[in-house]
């Protein structure tokens, strides 16, 4: 899954990439896929999207928008795969996409984008409003926001409604609260911070608090400036730099800190890996 460092770095890309390019046709590829939500009918993405021209791209959290003039917004989000980048150079024939995509958008100058989807996703089509602001529906605040200070973090905390039913993992994936989580980077988060997954808010104490607060952003800040994880793609295909500590590949090896064999864990379905000494 797209997380925050993933979202950062393609959105970061694509507005390199594709800004001031105009959209010749969007349409399917040949593959489809059940789990992949638009908001209206394809035939009126096609239509909308023709002779548009891209103005810019930015991130929210685990959200990609990528603007289409001053009207019209793409906004990916929750998604579980690869959007990728096939540029037309000047002198060689087009690099052309494979026909096994989900979603296709061929731009006038040869070049093409598309999205290949392994999980779900949601691609939706936005007009009006102030595009220039997150969408009503987007929640929660990503972290490295200049809102997300500890004070903020320590509120979510305690205003969690399930504070003493579910652990710390359920809080943290959940982008209601701090949008730009998922299971991927948590192990790393948790693992950086002493605690259990299965941890209930009411028992982590304002040190551990602070703890974790500072292996989020530390986390979040190293993994942007390795541009994600090594077990995804760019918007060039290219796997990103961040390599997790904690992940299916170490389960049995000695845990970096105090030699202890990491463990996975099922856990809020989904696998977690710890360290049963390091992590209480």
């Amino acid at each position: 899954m797209i997380e925050m460092p993933e979202a950062t770095t393609l959105a970061n890309q694509m507005n390199v990439a594709l800004t001031g390019k105009t959209v010749q046709s969007f349409g399917r590829g040949e593959l489809v896929h059940k789990f992949l939500w638009l908001n209206r009918p394809e035939e009126e993405y096609a239509s909308i999207l023709a002779g548009k021209t891209v103005s810019g791209a930015s991130s929210y959290g685990k959200s990609i928008y990528l603007y289409l003039g001053a009207e019209y917004l793409l906004w990916f989000s929750e998604l579980g795969g690869r959007l990728l980048y096939f540029p037309a150079e000047q002198g060689l024939p087009a690099q052309k996409p494979p026909s096994k995509v989900h979603l296709l958008w061929d731009f006038t100058d040869g070049s093409a984008f598309v999205l290949i989807l392994q999980m779900w996703g949601a691609v939706r089509l936005l007009e009006g409003a102030d595009l220039t602001q997150q969408p009503e529906a987007e929640t929660g605040i990503p972290p490295l926001s200049p809102d997300f200070t500890f004070e903020c973090f320590d509120g979510l905390l305690e205003n969690y409604p399930d504070k003493t039913r579910q652990g710390v993992k359920g809080f943290l994936v959940t982008s209601k609260y701090v949008n730009g989580l998922g299971n991927g980077y948590l192990q790393d988060i948790l693992f950086r911070a002493g605690i259990h997954p299965r941890r209930k808010i009411p028992a982590i104490n304002a040190v551990e608090r602070h703890r974790l607060y500072e292996a989020i952003q530390e986390t979040m800040e190293q993994a942007i400036e390795l541009g994600g994880r090594d077990d995804e793609r760019n918007l060039f295909d290219r796997p990103g730099g961040y390599h997790r500590l904690m992940n299916n590949q170490v389960v049995g090896q000695p845990c970096p800190v105090c030699g202890t064999p990491i463990e996975k864990i099922a856990y809020l379905g989904g696998a977690c890996y710890i360290c049963s000494k390091c992590q209480t």
